[in-house]
């Protein structure tokens, strides 16, 4: 169950945080995997450890998500040198803390940039591989904040990040009904807190705010997200589209 021998999986923001872990999970079940990002010899690093772990056959490739001429280009070298894309993980993402009204515009047209004009380039690009082989696996990485907000008790918010994460749960059902003809599922992961460069995990204050509200009082573990993207990335997940799979440890059931 869940084999994904045979299967080619691309994995954006693959350099570090949710995309490594995302990328070593695919690969244990089989799949050849490509990782891209924007730093080349973290990428690299990333492959050869995959390879290493599980066997499998691995790529990587320099990629600015929010560039669309360079995503249609890497995507056409992906099916160039391994014959098709059938999973597509866009894992991508960033974002700022801060209250909205002292948001300045550049930091909020720089998340959205990312966050949705990303995600939106790859599945449009990736899409049209999918597409013309009549298979697919989208799999995009949202969060438990495109559905809730941040509650103000931890003094301050994250606008830009909730509404580009919204916007990426909406798309993700659209382009369920749409691509469904197609013998494609889009489907979208949406975690909790979980460590990452650029995650609040770890600082005391946040930590304690996260206890306070998480119904399993914690942040996520490595490794709670790996059942989730292999069981939307196989076969077995084909009658599942368009749904947003929170992995939140319950924060979004209260």
């Amino acid at each position: 169950m869940f084999d994904l021998t045979g299967r080619v999986a691309v994995v954006t923001g693959g350099s570090s945080g949710l995309g490594v872990q995302f990328a070593h999970a695919l690969g244990r079940q089989g799949a050849t995997v490509v990782v891209i990002a924007r730093r080349v010899e973290m990428l690299k690093e990333v492959s050869e450890s995959i390879t290493r772990e599980s066997g499998v056959k691995t790529g990587y490739y320099y990629c600015d998500v929010t560039d669309s001429a360079l995503v249609a280009e890497v995507a056409e070298k992906i099916v160039a040198d391994f014959g098709k894309i059938d999973i597509a993980v866009n894992c991508a993402g960033g974002g700022n803390c801060g209250n909205t009204e002292d948001l300045p515009d550049e930091k909020w047209h720089k998340t959205m940039n990312v966050n949705i004009n990303g995600v939106f380039y790859c599945c449009r690009e990736f899409g049209k591989a999918m597409i013309k082989n009549g298979y697919g696996r989208m799999i995009n990485i949202s969060s438990m904040l495109g559905s809730v907000g941040m509650d103000i008790e931890y003094g301050m918010g994250i606008p830009e990040y909730a509404a580009s994460k919204g916007a990426v749960c909406n798309l993700t059902r659209q382009l369920g009904a749409e691509w469904a003809r197609y013998n494609i599922t889009c489907n979208a992961i949406a975690p909790g807190f979980f460590a990452s460069e650029v995650s609040p995990v770890g600082n005391e204050k946040f930590d304690n705010f996260l206890k306070s509200k998480c119904p399993m009082k914690r942040h996520g573990y490595p490794g709670e997200l790996d059942s989730a993207i292999v069981f939307l990335a196989a076969e077995e997940s084909s009658y599942i589209t368009g749904q947003i799979i929170g992995v939140d440890g319950g924060w979004t059931c209260i």
